[in-house]
């Protein structure tokens, strides 16, 4: 018999994660979520499309092995890659390419769930059945792009789901992202606070890499994982800390630094395309 709590039933939230294919290892109740988006930015031509695939690909695979050598003891945010059959299947064939030809094995994390033709509202749709049948957490969702008003505050936590656009072009074509968050799927966009480094000739406008954005934000997520386990064990202790602003800023300050030197190891050659 199943165990029936608030809002639903665990069978309720099993069935919902069966539709998406989770892994086992990926069902954490409060597991962060990298939403890739690949609905757009894919070329029809055969020869344009190729490329695209592949560096697509590519960038994905350099997060996957990043992440495959950092401590299997950290918790994994849940990595989701969405888009039309045909576009999703070609990628993760690339994908599965790659990882092939390195020689590291890959340990007990979460790999990326491919996602054939489910569209990003379903999704997120489906996020909100399982939390409300397993418990409550918080759904904020944000699609990142370097041209939003808005700007990720550094000192709170990032919200849960944050989507990212699978745009990788020689070109820059502004406000693409913005457009496809608040216009076409008309979600909340925000771009990443980097303004808080104080590095020049690097702003929180600058659109950066598929696989350094992904970094950022595993990086963030386990920083302030750390930081609330902390703070947990400080509160059980009877001590009261008044404000952990600045304790959660730090969390995104190192992950920012530490993703923009693997961007500088991995990438030698890319230029600054903002500088406001």
């Amino acid at each position: 018999m199943a165990n029936n709590v608030e809002g639903g039933s665990i069978i309720d939230a099993a069935a919902a994660l069966d539709r998406l294919h989770i892994d086992e290892r990926c069902r954490g109740i409060n597991r962060s979520i990298i939403l890739c988006d690949a609905f757009y930015g894919f070329p029809t031509q055969k020869r344009p499309r190729n490329e695209r695939v592949r560096a697509v690909a590519r960038q994905l695979s350099n997060f996957m092995q990043w992440r495959s050598e950092e401590s299997l003891e950290k918790q994994q945010c849940g990595v989701y890659f969405l888009g039309e059959g045909k576009d999703v299947e070609a990628v993760k064939a690339r994908v599965t390419e790659l990882e092939s030809q390195t020689s590291q094995t890959s340990g007990p994390t979460c790999e990326i769930n491919f996602q054939p033709d489910i569209d990003i509202h379903s999704f997120l749709d489906q996020q909100k059945e399982i939390a409300t049948a397993q418990a409550p957490v918080n759904e904020d969702v944000v699609y990142l792009s370097p041209d939003a008003a808005e700007t990720l505050p550094a000192t709170s936590r990032p919200p849960r789901i944050v989507i990212v656009g699978m745009l990788i072009d020689r070109r820059i074509t502004e406000d693409r992202s913005l457009r496809r968050a608040e216009d076409s799927l008309k979600i909340r966009a925000a771009k990443l606070p980097l303004d808080e480094l104080s590095v020049k000739e690097l702003s929180s406008s600058e659109p950066l890499n598929v696989d350094t954005v992904m970094e950022l934000m595993q990086r963030w997520y386990w920083n302030c994982d750390r930081l609330e386990q902390k703070l947990q064990q400080i509160s059980s202790s009877g001590t009261i800390i008044e404000d952990d602003s600045r304790l959660y800023k730090k969390c995104f300050l190192e992950a920012a630094a530490w993703s923009m030197k693997s961007m500088k190891d991995r990438h030698p050659n890319r230029t600054v395309h903002k500088t406001d």
